[in-house]
Formats: C-alpha cells, structure tokens, sequence
C-alpha cells in the first residue's frame, strides 16, 4: 500500500510538473533582465526585492524596475513568494538547470540539428579550449 501512495505521488508531481512546463512554452525564455535577476536568485535561494536590487552591479536600475521585473517572472511561474512582515520574499520555482536544459534543448535542437558532437565542437572552437581543458573538463565529470 506505502509503495502504491509513493507511486502515485511520484505521479502527481510528474505530471504536475509537466503541466507547469507546458503552460510555461509560452514564457520558457526570460528576458535579459529577467536572466540576470534568476541568476541572483538562483545564487541566493530566498530574497526580498531590496535584497536583489542590492546584489544588482552598478549602475543599478531604478528599484522600481526592479519590483516589476520581480512580478513578471512570478506572472510567467519562474518564481514564487511568501509575506514576511512587510516585504514579499521570493524563490525560484524553476531551477538555473532545469532553464538551461530546455533552453539549451530547444537552441541546440534547432541550430545544430540534435547533433551532441556539432555542439561540443562549436564549443571547443569558441573558447579556444586545448586537450588540457577537455582532459580537465573530463575529469570533473568522473568526480
């Protein structure tokens, strides 16, 4: 009986996942100013709106802009908030490595036709990486 629950949770929260993803192919990419703030939520996890603005490099946007682009990602379900007292405290809903993977998924698809090996040498020619970096890269994959 424990393993059917477990089953059928495991189920619920596949497909509710896949529902979220779906409902988000519309809004799957983020704008450059929306990128910028998930990765400083990402890096931080939790955080008000003065907090982010706070992480933000100089010269820094108006805090305001900053508010609002906080709104459209929780519009778009990249990120969701509690009230603290006073002040909204955001979290991201999508992980920096589930974005990476549909977005990667979906450019890669469509400019190297699904081919892993067109990709990593695309890579290796960008960045000027010798057998040293690779040897290095390979290596942190064993780890």
């Amino acid at each position: 009986m424990y393993r059917v629950i477990c089953i059928t949770l495991s189920q619920l929260l596949l497909t509710n996942t896949l529902n979220i993803m779906e409902k988000r192919k519309k809004t799957r990419y983020l704008t450059r100013a929306e990128l910028r703030m998930m990765n400083i939520l990402w890096t931080l996890q939790k955080a008000t709106v003065h907090q982010l603005h706070d992480e933000l490099p100089e010269p820094k946007p108006a805090y305001t802009t900053t508010l609002t682009v906080m709104q459209v990602l929780t519009r778009k379900e990249f990120v969701t908030y509690s009230r603290s007292g006073r002040m909204n405290v955001y979290e991201p809903l999508v992980s920096r490595d589930d974005y990476i993977n549909v977005y990667s998924e979906e450019g890669f698809d469509s400019v190297f036709g699904n081919d892993a090996q067109s990709v990593i040498t695309y890579f290796i020619k960008k960045y000027n990486l010798t057998k040293d970096d690779l040897i290095k890269i390979y290596d942190s994959m064993e780890e």
